[in-house]
């Protein structure tokens, strides 16, 4: 069994299960973490996560992290939702800093969604060509995938809907209580805690995060989408309440929130990703829910018609489907390196890859 250098690009959130998921296997080799906060300069990121020492200082020192000898890098910095082709979009430094990575010789699996695809951004050509020639210089692969987007959408949308041989329409959904997510630059991004005519009139961060899982499931179908078409709700709370984030949610703001992207062929939706998230388990009691903790669900409609729901929060995890997503980020990007490493140069997607497996995923029993 081959044994792979790996780098920590980012290690709060998900990466603080990446660094659990690594330290668990043998033929895995952390060997250096980036960080973002002065904060974390110079400590050990798995005592500040509050794991077992993983014996590695973080450090924002970018060109000493570069001249690391590794394999991959685990890319999960924190994202604005924003699509990073975009004019004055924050997340352009994100682009300039996987380029990098990558002409250093290192590949990469990132869980960033507005990387996934290119058609479904303001210049998504362009970026995707710059990662191809950065891949080529470096010799090097970059993978993006998650759990949705990335996972739950185009790949078990695409295979679930392999059983299927006259298909009609494929749709996906995530059915979460986001409560628990600290990360209230990113809440107030999606809407929540604003008021109905603060919100963006654009679409275009939902779009760019998103949009990418639609096209590559539509890729896997066979298809290239004429459009991609936004629809949205939202729930607006009648009485102030404070969830587990701590995040107020006003009387009169935005307490839930539901939207979908259609893609489009000749008129029909063929292949259509949903969200219905809440803060709090209470918000928006009319519309659908998942099981106790919210989870998944494929539809595929044609002959015949299937349907899969995969509840999350139960035993033996985290006891929170949010975090329980967050935790198998973790685990799909961990499990995607083997893959990845062996992957020709270039910017890849599911529709590129073999079936990527449990390849670092078992664990061994104690005796």
């Amino acid at each position: 069994m081959s044994s792979h250098k790996v780098i920590l690009w980012g290690a709060g959130g998900v990466g603080e299960y990446v660094l659990r998921y690594l330290a668990g296997q043998p033929d895995l080799e952390l060997v250096g973490v980036r960080c973002y906060s002065e904060a974390k300069e110079g400590k050990d990121p798995a005592e500040l996560a509050g794991l077992p020492p993983c014996g590695i200082a973080a450090t924002s020192d970018v060109d000493a992290l570069l001249d690391l000898d590794a394999d991959c890098v685990i890319f999960t910095p924190r994202s604005s939702l924003s699509d990073h082709t975009s004019p004055g979009s924050p997340d352009k430094a994100l682009e300039d800093e996987l380029v990098a990575i990558l002409e250093a010789g290192k590949n990469v699996v990132s869980s960033i969604g507005s990387f996934m695809h290119w058609r479904q951004l303001a210049n998504g050509k362009a970026s995707f060509e710059r990662i191809n020639d950065a891949c080529k210089r470096g010799d090097t692969s970059a993978y993006f995938t998650g759990i949705d987007p990335g996972f739950t959408d185009c790949v078990l949308g695409a295979t679930v809907a392999s059983l299927v041989g006259e298909i009609t329409q494929i749709r996906t959904f995530e059915m979460l209580d986001y409560s628990t997510y600290l990360v209230t630059e990113t809440l107030s991004a999606m809407g929540f805690g604003r008021k109905p005519e603060d919100l963006p009139a654009s679409t275009d961060p939902i779009a760019a995060t998103w949009g990418g899982s639609v096209h590559t499931l539509a890729d896997a179908c066979g298809l290239v989408l004429d459009d991609v078409v936004f629809g949205g709700d939202i729930w607006i709370a009648p009485e102030t309440y404070t969830p587990g984030n701590g995040l107020t949610v006003e009387a009169g703001t935005v307490g839930a929130l539901r939207f979908s992207l259609s893609g489009m062929v000749d008129g029909q939706i063929r292949v259509q990703l949903n969200h219905i998230n809440r803060l709090g388990t209470h918000a928006a009691p009319d519309w659908p829910s998942l099981g106790d903790a919210g989870g998944y669900r494929v539809e595929v409609d044609g002959f015949p018609a299937i349907r899969g729901d995969f509840p999350f929060g139960l035993p033996g995890g985290t006891g929170d489907g949010l975090e329980d997503a967050m935790a198998m980020t973790a685990g799909r990007l961990v499990n995607s390196i083997a893959a990845v490493v062996a992957a020709p140069p270039g910017h890849l997607t599911p529709n590129d890859l073999p079936q990527i497996g449990p390849r670092h995923g078992m664990k061994e029993f104690q005796t």
